[in-house]
């Protein structure tokens, strides 16, 4: 369930973006999961009886947060909602490693180790099961527009599916399912996803790269070399500049049309260079990154149980939230309606997720919880 804390929708109200904050705790810890003032870091609400698994946390339908348990084959989900407060499991097969939500949050993605389950989120239907390699995936993420798929894996492999092609409850054409693209450039475990609006995939990775390539074509467009690995990557909407966060706590900010003639650069902080800038952000490796909406502000959250707030238009120091455990989760969104209106009424149902293609098997006893999906109230 959520707890609200000592702040009135008004308050929230005028808070145009929040930061939600998932960390490694105890299971069913209380404030595992937070929302907090993206202009002064107050925490603003913490949910309960949960935890949430590395890169598991999302959004949906702006009522909703999805995450998966990091010990049991679980979908914790919550409501925003004080009239649906109460927390509920969606029971998977196997373990959840990675989670995902289509922007018009009508399909949840999953990585169940080497396979990719697709759900419909509101009859909890499973419309595909999709294997690529016997490696087992770490990340996901849908395109803006929800169109494709990506997915990065243990190997060092990235696979980009069109969902449509991918939505049949046949078991003989999903067996003919492959990637309409395939990027293997990597040599090491993928620890981070990033996808334009100009259909261009950023992928970093243990090895100590970051490399940009085309969605469709599987063409690489450009690799930066850092000098440790990296565990986290953004792009800005204008496509400029490439964030990317380190294992020794470093942040660069990198800049894309260096060098243009040039599809491999070596990125040496010993030296300096216009290609990019860099500074220690953290003690302990930068695992995630997210952006503002304007680009104004870029927040890093680390193992050193920090979130830091940055300011990108000014040298002002970073507003630091400090929290119990390792960050396992971060998400910079525009406050949610659900936070500031509390009391409306949820109007759309999640269903209970079916374990196999064509299921009618009735006899799951899970609650259903109800989360409006669609245009903002």
């Amino acid at each position: 369930m959520a707890a609200p804390m000592k702040s009135d929708a008004v308050g929230i109200a005028a808070c145009d973006e929040v930061v939600f904050v998932g960390t490694h705790g105890i299971e069913d810890q209380i404030s595992n999961l937070g929302v907090w003032d993206i202009r002064t870091g107050n925490l603003l609400q913490t949910f309960r009886n949960g935890s949430t698994a590395p890169y598991s946390l999302c959004l949906l339908g702006n009522e909703g947060l999805l995450a998966a348990s990091h010990t049991k084959p679980v979908i914790h989900v919550w409501s925003m909602l004080r009239q649906s407060q109460k927390h509920r499991k969606l029971i998977c097969g196997k373990m959840v490693c990675c989670l995902a939500i289509t922007p018009d949050g009508n399909y949840i993605a999953a990585g169940l180790e080497d396979k990719l389950h697709i759900w419909q989120v509101c009859t909890g239907e499973l419309y595909s099961v999709l294997t690529h390699c016997s490696a087992e995936l770490k990340c996901l993420k849908f395109s803006p527009t929800g169109e494709f798929l990506v997915a990065g894996y243990k190997d060092g492999t990235v696979a980009v599916w069109e969902l449509q092609d991918s939505l049949h409850q046949d078991t003989v054409r999903i067996a003919d399912q492959h990637p309409i693209s395939t990027f293997a450039g990597h040599t090491g475990e993928i620890t981070g996803l990033h996808i334009t609006l100009t259909n261009k995939v950023v992928s970093s990775a243990v090895d100590f790269t970051v490399k940009v390539w085309d969605l469709l074509s599987s063409e690489e467009l450009k690799m930066f070399e850092l000098g440790a690995p990296v565990c986290s990557v953004i792009v800005d909407h204008s496509e400029f500049i490439l964030y990317a966060g380190d294992y020794n706590g470093n942040v660069y900010c990198i800049d894309l049309f260096y060098q243009p003639g040039e599809r491999s650069v070596h990125i040496d902080t010993r030296e300096e260079s216009p290609a990019f800038t860099s500074y220690v952000a953290h003690v302990g490796p930068v695992q995630h990154m997210c952006l503002t909406s304007d680009q104004s502000k870029l927040v890093t959250a680390s193992d050193d149980k920090l979130v830091k707030i940055w300011s990108l238009m000014s040298p002002v120091s970073p507003i630091v939230i400090t929290v119990n455990d390792k960050v396992s989760n971060l998400l910079v969104v525009p406050t949610p309606n659900a936070l500031i209106f509390p009391d409306h009424k949820p109007r759309v149902t999640i269903g209970n997720l079916s374990r196999h293609l064509h299921s009618t098997d009735d006899t799951n006893e899970e609650v259903e919880i109800t989360i409006f999906i669609g245009k903002p109230l």
